[in-house]
């Protein structure tokens, strides 16, 4: 029998028939289903706000604005319930929207002019040029006075982005496929970024752009001068590098310039663009894109210049040493012509060594040229020890200026002249800027000691410790699917893995280099990466465990937990997560907990959860009042007696109790003959579990505020409740914070048969009640239940079992219930849950030969 057809037989048998009951019934048919897509809304956008499913913002803004059109239908089911009772519900619900709504928005994008600016304007603000422009429009005096200056250029400005997708109206197409990102779907990600780089490349510059771009390259080209077209995105150099993230038109022409701009603003929507955003939690609005044009240079040599990093293999790839050795020194990486060949890491770039005075001595030249991890070096240097001088001697300018160590893009042109042309702060800074708690990540752990070494004297370009599976992976593609906390064994360091800094523990490569965009970007986010060469692939076995140590260039078998205790932590404190973490405020924390309260009224709705759980319970006490109410009773529900401290209320459809029971007031465990409750009873009233035989022994009011608590034994309002039939149970199960719902058929049609469970909520804090849904799904899971979690909701179900196998299980399943009541409270780490899962094991198994219970 399906739970519609149990509804209608619920219908005609318990209720008296008429319209109006019919309606009431209809509305609460409705209402369930209204509250449940709520509920599982919440859990989404808990699934983002607990940072265990990064997101764009745009989906925040989609989720949220679909919880608040259930909301809406929600409440207007409840008023059609009882209409005069819940008159007015509607103006205390737009209150809670309103909050909800301003948090979600963000500030309507800037399309004024100035869309064309020169890269020396006095006007040129961060804000206008982007992290990019902006820094060498500040650099540009002392790159001069160093002998490096910055080439001439314009900048087309952040406005003129918003400008240009507001006049083509792209921002609702490009947010609905922001809003479906699923960064755990690498070809969905793909084909929605293609479509958004389409739509912007079918755009339209609006003719005062086009005019003022025209004017400006052609003005910097001259007669027959070739350009470069370069991001600048707001964000980008910043607090977040985006290095290797966005585009570069090189080798552009005048009249190229306006369609290479739109392949830059196209680029913003690349796979790994997108991702890189989203981890950083910077939403697509926030982030518009400048482009930054300027001649392009004929490069004999380019590369980067980092002002601090640490002497010995760590930093520079070298061996250590010279007159001060240990101390920070400069670097500086070189390859032919342009830079590119370094950054996306296919060249082993020739690396000079220096000190960080002023002006810089040469150390040594700690690395020669070569193609590969097992190319032959170049013998003859890239850059003679006068130029590698000169470009040091630009780089600690840049530092100067910013009074912060930095990252120097430069080239050498073929006529000798040494440009500056891209400078911004070191990530090993920015990664120490406030984002770690615990040990500093200048602040190696100390060395194990015992550990079977795999791997030594790798190059580190990204410190710091991880440990987890080994998988080698063959083409950058590999790595969609990779499990969580995988130690990639690569060839090299492409930029596009930066799309699973937040999901690998570690990166191991044959070839690539410290100065690359992906090293870049692994530091910002504590991966550790070292660079081993070809042995690297026989060294580390696939599916073997290794922790890596980022600090020494080592790779040790197994889990070494005197490397991995020491890591520092890290907190998401990005854009993203501090914005939703007020919105959530007014989305799901739950003020509502005790309905007989009388501050359990509409008045006091301070969430959205707050209006889910008001309409639920509103909605059940109206369902009870169909048979009528004595005092704080219920007719046709008849109270269960029992040694648990419950109170629960169970309405009997048909066959659900035995005969003689027909009529008692109230009941008892032995009156049951549903086959799914009385199941589900035997193993919540095991006696291995112990309840408390009386609450007023504590003081529950003030343990309900933080943990789950057992409601009084007089409290009908807390109630919870079963809908049985001789083969059917609805139950709903209520420990103050958190709640279960097992809706169940058991009987001879194994192909009918099913049960699903749902477990929500808890009193403790976020930890706690994560530990105890991974219990509550490894449980479940054992016996055979699909389990699955979403924020604080556990949905789990079970079909097609032999109706006596079934039984066993949702024996379980009662025990389950009563063992985790208050578990969310004493469960503190992963070694504790452990233990819990082998004890309900036990435990299980002594329910299988027949005890417990």
């Amino acid at each position: 029998m399906s739970i519609t057809q149990l509804f209608r037989h619920w219908t005609y048998q318990v209720f008296a028939p008429g319209a109006l009951l019919r309606s009431k019934y209809n509305a609460f048919k409705e209402l369930l289903a209204h509250d449940e897509a709520c509920l599982e809304l919440i859990a989404d956008l808990e699934e983002i706000h607990y940072n265990r499913e990064p997101a764009d913002w745009a989906r925040v803004v989609y989720l949220t604005g679909l919880l608040r059109e259930r909301v809406v239908l929600l409440v207007a089911r409840l008023t059609d319930m009882n209409p005069v009772r819940h008159m007015g519900l509607g103006e205390y619900r737009r209150k809670v929207e309103f909050y909800v709504q301003m948090g979600v928005e963000l500030p309507a994008p800037d399309v004024a002019p100035p869309h064309v600016l020169s890269l020396d304007d006095p006007s040129l603000t961060p804000e206008l040029a982007g992290g990019k422009a902006a820094n060498l429009a500040r650099a540009a005096a002392a790159a001069r006075g160093a002998g490096a200056p910055v080439p001439e250029g314009f900048v087309i400005t952040a406005n003129c982005c918003q400008y240009v997708m507001e006049y083509n109206e792209l921002r609702d197409e490009l947010d609905e496929r922001l809003a479906r990102v699923n960064l755990a779907e690498p070809e969905e990600l793909a084909r929605l970024c293609a479509e958004m780089r389409a739509l912007v490349l079918r755009a339209e510059l609006p003719e005062a752009v086009r005019a003022g771009v025209r004017a400006a390259a052609r003005a910097l080209a001259g007669e027959e001068r070739l350009l470069a077209v370069r991001s600048s995105a707001i964000a980008e150099d910043g607090e977040a590098s985006f290095a290797g993230q966005y585009a570069s038109e090189l080798g552009v022409p005048a009249d190229g310039v306006e369609r290479a701009y739109l392949r830059v603003l196209a680029a913003k929507y690349s796979a790994k663009a997108v991702t890189y955003r989203i981890l950083h939690g910077l939403a697509d609005l926030e982030t518009p894109m400048a482009a930054l044009v300027m001649p392009l240079i004929d490069a004999r040599a380019a590369g980067v210049a980092y002002t601090r990093v640490a002497d010995g293999p760590g930093g520079a790839a070298g061996n250590g040493g010279g007159d001060r050795a240990g101390e920070p020194v400069l670097a500086v990486y070189s390859v032919p012509g342009l830079g590119t060949s370094l950054v996306d890491g296919r060249m082993r770039p020739e690396v000079h060594r220096l000190t960080r005075d002023d002006p810089p001595r040469l150390i040594e030249l700690a690395a020669r040229l070569g193609a590969g991890a097992d190319a032959p070096v170049v013998e003859a240097p890239l850059l003679s020890s006068m130029e590698a001088k000169a470009v040091a001697r630009a780089a600690w300018a840049m530092e100067r200026e910013f009074g912060r160590p930095q990252d120097v893009e430069w080239a050498v042109a073929r006529d000798g002249a040494l440009h500056v042309l891209q400078t911004r702060t070191l990530q090993s800074e920015r990664a120490a800027s406030g984002t770690v708690s615990g040990p500093g990540p200048g602040t190696p752990p100390e060395p194990p000691v015992g550990a079977r070494v795999l791997l030594q004297g790798a190059e580190p370009a990204s410190s710091g410790v991880g440990c987890g599976l080994v998988v080698h992976v063959d083409t950058v593609m590999d790595v969609g699917n990779i499990d969580p906390d995988a130690v990639l064994v690569v060839r090299t360091l492409s930029p596009s893995l930066a799309r699973v800094v937040r999901k690998a523990s570690a990166v191991v490569a044959a070839a690539g280099s410290r100065a690359s965009h992906l090293a870049s970007v692994a530091r910002e986010f504590g991966l550790p990466v070292l660079i081993a060469g070809d042995e690297v692939f026989s060294a580390l076995e696939p599916d073997s465990v290794v922790t890596v140590d980022g600090w020494r260039g080592a790779v040790y078998a197994g889990r070494v937990a005197a490397l991995l205790d020491a890591r520092p932590r890290r907190e998401d404190r990005s854009p993203l997560a501090r914005r939703l973490a007020g919105v959530m405020e007014r989305v799901s924390r739950l003020t509502l907990t005790d309905p007989g309260s009388p501050d359990f009224a509409p008045e006091k709705w301070f969430s959205l959860h707050d209006v889910v759980r008001y309409a639920h319970e509103k909605a059940v006490a109206e369902m009870f009042s169909l048979v009528g109410r004595g005092g704080r009773g219920l007719r046709g529900a008849r109270r269960l007696r029992s040694e648990l401290p419950i109170v629960l209320y169970l309405l009997d459809l048909e066959g659900g109790l035995f005969e003689d029971a027909a009529d008692k007031d109230e009941i008892t465990p032995n009156d049951i003959k549903s086959l799914p409750m009385w199941a589900l009873w035997w193993g919540l009233s095991s006696e291995d579990v112990a309840w408390p035989k009386d609450t007023l022994h504590l003081d529950w009011e003030a343990f309900d505020r933080v943990s789950a608590g057992i409601f009084d034994h007089e409290s009908s309002l807390l109630a919870s409740y079963a809908v049985t039939s001789e083969n059917y149970l609805h139950l709903m199960v209520r420990f103050g914070y958190h709640f279960a719902v097992v809706d169940a058929l058991c009987g001879p049609d194994v192909g009918a048969n099913y049960v699903n469970f749902r477990f929500m909520g808890g009193g403790a804090g976020p930890d706690g009640r994560r530990l105890r849904l991974c219990f509550v799904r490894r449980a479940l899971e054992e016996q055979g239940f699909s389990a699955s979690i979403k924020g604080d909701l556990l949905d789990a179900s079970l079909a097609r079992e032999h109706m006596d196998h079934l039984q066993r299980k949702l024996a379980v399943l009662g025990y389950l219930l009563a063992r985790t009541r208050l578990m969310d409270m004493q469960l503190k780490d992963e070694e504790q849950l452990e233990a819990e899962v082998g004890a309900f094991r036990a435990a299980v198994a002594r329910f299988a030969r027949g005890g417990g219970g």
